[in-house]
């Protein structure tokens, strides 16, 4: 009799100890799978929080670079004007004047103010470049707010401190910047402890809390760091739901459907932010189609195309290009297009004064001449000749006349010829044209391809053709894909051609070896040297 109760007693025992390991041990499981996915999504979190610093950061220093372009006394007019485009221009950008001598001079906001006697007290900072810092600078137009102020050379710009922890977050974690080498926090958002936040960074996030986890960013172009922090969740409040996801195949089957829409639109949702991240850690790729003179089949040039992987998968540039307009970062891929343009090509177009490369512009990048004074500056010192860089637009791009022809004339005047991209899809009539003074025309590949064809838009292409002609420009066939094609452009006048039948975008490496072939042995010892 004992030993049967010993028996059933020890079933009893080892049944209840193999219901409840597996309980005990998927708690444990989904106690630290929970704290990996919340240090991961901190981190994360963390990394989005830094880009944001980079590009505000960004933005104050380029806007500085573009206040040192205006000639003349600081606060004539002229000069007023131009920083008034500037504080326009740069989106986290607030104000922007003079100062000299610890005295404000003069602002767009501000005004004249020399006779004034506004203070500027010393800066927090200075740099070994020449840059001098004021984290939490009053502004005289307000009681309450203070700004984060950059200065050089007697020029200033102003940031709203709340533009680095800005960031459209539900949860509405805590975020702080700090200035790495003097440990000063810049900015800290609304209900953040301060001191905790510092804390936090001196100790590189490894802060031991039951209740909160800490992550830490530091940027790797600027002296800016971001701390983040986030509750800890509650394994005990969820047990009855894990426990049923261990129980249930159904409640894990749709769990794990529910962690994929989540995953998918969480990526929707972070597309701006990851291209945002791209831009700024130059991960978008540039490759170059060629550019033929139909006459004797010469390479006389390329056009430079922007492309971008992510996570193995090619995304359109018709989607990541027009994301980067809705959210106000094609500029910035505009830069990057040409920074890696001249580094790839910059030897080749040296070697080679004829050859040139156009770059493509959004229609941002002709309401002002940011870019212009950017492309001046890229090309100084380099040797490469400013016809060699051509600027192409699309129609689009053109629709603000009184906006853009004075930058239009300035890209000229400095050497550059203007192109127009895809001619024809817009609102293209001979008045549009001469409004403005433009080199050639592009023509749009739906148009080529009814080339010889009984279709209603076949005879748009030789409309296009007659009014280039008649206006005295330059003509470049776009999407050209067969010997037909060529044959009839060539019979009509047009001077170039672009597209498959010749060539496909290519990188810089492959394009060397691709013009040495196709032109050996006359172009072949002049190109190898790029």
């Amino acid at each position: 009799m004992i030993k049967r109760i010993t028996v059933v007693s020890a079933s009893v025992a080892l049944g209840c100890l193999a219901t409840v390991v597996p309980v005990l041990t998927s708690l444990y499981v989904a106690k630290k799978d929970v704290e990996r996915r919340e240090r991961a999504e901190i981190k994360d979190f963390a990394n989005k929080a830094i880009m944001r610093a980079e590009v505000v950061t960004s933005q104050a220093f380029a806007a500085l670079n573009d206040l040192d372009q205006q000639p003349g006394a600081p606060c004539s007019p002229p000069n007023l004007e131009h920083a008034a485009r500037v504080i326009y221009n740069y989106r986290y950008v607030q104000d922007a004047g003079a100062y000299a001598d610890g005295l404000y001079l003069c602002s767009p906001l501000l005004g004249d103010v020399r006779a004034k006697d506004l203070t500027l007290p010393p800066p927090d900072y200075q740099n070994n470049e020449g840059y001098s810092m004021w984290f939490r600078r009053k502004s005289p137009l307000s009681n309450e707010r203070n700004d984060l102020q950059i200065g050089r050379n007697g020029r200033y710009v102003s940031i709203d401190r709340g533009s680095y922890v800005d960031l459209i977050d539900p949860a509405k974690r805590p975020i702080a910047a700090i200035q790495i080498p003097t440990g000063t926090l810049i900015a800290v958002s609304t209900g953040a402890d301060p001191g905790d936040m510092l804390n936090a960074w001196k100790q590189s996030g490894n802060v031991k809390s039951d209740e909160w986890n800490y992550a830490v960013a530091q940027s790797s172009t600027r002296q800016i760091a971001v701390v983040v922090k986030s509750p800890r969740s509650s394994i005990a409040g969820n047990w009855p739901k894990l426990l049923a996801a261990w129980l249930s195949i159904g409640v894990t089957a749709g769990a794990l459907l529910g962690w994929l829409a989540y995953k998918r639109i969480s990526w929707q949702f972070s597309f701006p932010a990851t291209l945002e991240w791209a831009i700024s850690r130059r991960k978008i790729d540039v490759v170059y189609q060629p550019i033929i003179r139909i006459a004797d089949n010469e390479c006389v040039g390329v056009e430079a195309l922007t492309r971008w992987t992510l996570h193995g998968q090619s995304i359109s540039p018709e989607v990541f290009v027009r994301v980067a307009e809705e959210n106000n970062l094609i500029q910035s891929l505009t830069d990057v297009v040409l920074e890696k343009t001249i580094a790839q090509l910059g030897k080749m177009l040296v070697a080679n004064p004829t050859f040139y490369v156009s770059i493509n512009v959004s229609s941002e990048d002709l309401r002002s001449v940011r870019f212009l004074n950017q492309l001046t500056s890229s090309l100084a010192g380099t040797g490469i000749a400013p016809r060699q860089i051509r600027i192409e637009a699309t129609e689009r791009s053109f629709m603000n006349t009184e906006e853009t022809r004075g930058v239009i004339a300035a890209f000229r005047a400095a050497g550059h010829p203007i192109y127009i991209d895809d001619f024809g899809t817009g609102y293209s009539s001979l008045s549009y044209l001469q409004s403005f003074e433009i080199d050639v025309l592009k023509i749009d590949k739906s148009f080529v391809d009814t080339i010889e064809q009984d279709t209603a838009s076949s005879v748009v292409a030789p409309h296009i053709i007659a009014m280039a002609h008649d206006m005295g420009l330059e003509i470049v066939a776009e999407g050209v894909e067969s010997a037909v094609q060529i044959a009839w452009l060539l019979e009509r006048g047009v001077h170039y051609a672009q597209g498959w039948y010749y060539a496909k975008a290519m990188t810089a490496s492959t394009l060397a070896p691709w013009l040495s072939r196709v032109h050996a042995p006359r172009q072949a010892v002049s190109l190898a040297t790029s």
